[in-house]
């Protein structure tokens, strides 16, 4: 039978958090120890065989620090660092990189975050106990102390379409004052590339926001089975605290134990991880382009301004991020001094929606974390079709 009738259909795509909420999902504890201390260790280490008579330490090589594989199954990777000052000293240290919920359910398939609450602690602090009791290491958390932490929330998409749309929309910003954009690394360009479309890493100093298709990342790094409950279409947020950082947090809430500092990072994840998202991406929505520039044309900037801007959203639907349309403006002698800011004030961003798309508008970064924890994020969708 013919088609003959053409309808607007309309649904709703969902975000939504998943059930671990905000809290943290990974942090390194350190210990700086005495020369021969440090060589105690070292030699303990050695002296202990796995399986077919193998170590569970050794020397890598690019670094020259050494790797001990003794407790990886139970998500605790450690490095024996020996740094030489320069000076004719050298310090050493033990660093521990601790993902929580691995620590503490080793049996789980599901590699997720910590969950947010007060248990969590108390059974962290048992599990780092029981795990090194009778071996080289010290079995006191406290005695540690934290020299990173990384803060995560996962959301999920029920439409991919949308979920594309946004990990491009957020590739695309522009990198704020005194932050620095880095990008992975390969020797195969191609992959680099290809790798960099789904992930984002803005930092300044001793914090930085990395956000990531989880779903991607893990299967360029053959994690599919492990995390084989981990629904598609799934966005990571990550916030990195360094030292620096952490030292601050410490002097404000007078105590630099690790428990008590990853208990306070724990409950402040949410406000913390949107306040650096609102600082790396304006909390203004996205439109489509046509609307974006009707906007632009009926606003009363002037007419060198609106010309600047109508550019800028044009070169916004082929550039990879508004750095490159930046770049590209200038060197036709195009001012892009205070833009920016121009967008904000008539409360949009300068990426547009891509041509076809089938909503009218997309939230903010910021928006869609403010309030996922109480409600959904939802997303009008439209679609010509026959009938």
């Amino acid at each position: 039978m013919p088609k003959t009738k053409k309808i607007r259909k309309h649904k709703q795509a969902k975000i939504i958090l998943e059930p671990d909420g905000f809290s943290i999902h990974t942090f390194e504890l350190s210990m700086k120890l005495s020369k021969s201390e440090w060589k105690q260790i070292k030699h303990a280490l050695y002296n202990e065989r796995q399986g077919e008579g193998g170590n569970w330490i050794y020397q890598d090589k690019q670094s020259g620090h050494y790797i001990c594989t003794r407790y990886t199954d139970a998500g605790i990777r450690i490095r024996l660092e020996h740094n030489d000052t320069g000076k004719g000293e050298s310090t050493h240290f033990i660093r521990m990189i601790v993902n929580p919920r691995k620590l503490i359910y080793p049996q789980s398939e599901y590699l997720g975050i910590l969950p947010p609450d007060e248990d969590s602690i108390e059974l962290l602090e048992k599990a780092f106990q029981h795990l090194f009791r009778h071996t080289p290491f010290d079995n006191n958390i406290h005695r540690y102390y934290l020299s990173r932490v990384d803060l995560c929330t996962n959301i999920r998409c029920s439409n991919k379409k949308v979920f594309r749309e946004l990990v491009r929309l957020l590739r695309k910003t522009a990198t704020p004052k005194k932050y620095e954009r880095k990008f992975y690394q390969h020797q195969d360009k191609k992959k680099a590339n290809r790798y960099n479309k789904h992930y984002i890493r803005i930092a300044c100093g001793s914090q930085e926001l990395v956000i990531y298709d989880k779903t991607y990342q893990m299967d360029e790094n053959g994690l599919a089975v492990a995390y084989e409950n981990l629904p598609d279409s799934v966005l990571r947020i990550e916030v990195h605290y360094s030292r620096g950082k952490l030292k601050s947090i410490e002097d404000d809430a007078r105590t630099d134990d690790p428990l008590d500092v990853l208990w306070l990072l724990i409950r402040e994840s949410k406000p913390r991880i949107i306040k650096l998202v609102e600082k790396c991406y304006p909390d203004v929505p996205y439109l489509s382009y046509d609307e974006a520039q009707e906007q632009i044309r009926q606003s009363c900037f002037q007419s060198a301004t609106r010309e600047r801007m109508l550019f800028l959203l044009n070169q916004m639907q082929r550039k990879q991020t508004v750095d490159a349309a930046f770049a590209q403006m200038e060197k036709q002698g195009l001012a892009t001094k205070g833009l920016l800011s121009k967008f904000e004030k008539l409360g949009f961003s300068p990426i547009p929606l891509r041509k076809g798309y089938a909503a009218a508008r997309m939230p903010s970064l910021t928006e869609i974390l403010r309030s996922i924890d109480k409600q959904p994020a939802t997303i009008d969708l439209y679609e010509w079709k026959w009938k």
